[in-house]
């Protein structure tokens, strides 16, 4: 199930919009309107945090929190 996302900056903090959730291809995101900073994510996703090396749901939140989407 895909969920819509406002992301502005390291304030929205997303595990799928993290630089270190382990998803090279990015298939879990995808822009709905990046003008204006909304996106969409797969919120059932799971992939491995760098960071924590745990596996971390695309929803979750962490301190570690770097945007990969600039």
């Amino acid at each position: 199930m895909m969920a819509a996302f406002k992301l502005d900056g390291n304030k929205n903090k997303r595990c799928a919009f993290c630089k270190y959730w382990y998803d090279p291809t990015n298939q879990y995101i995808q822009p709905q309107d990046p003008k204006h900073g909304f996106w969409k994510f797969e919120t059932t996703a799971k992939c491995l945090c760098l960071q924590c090396n745990l596996q971390k749901g695309a929803g979750m939140r962490c301190d570690e929190f770097e945007n990969k989407i600039i």
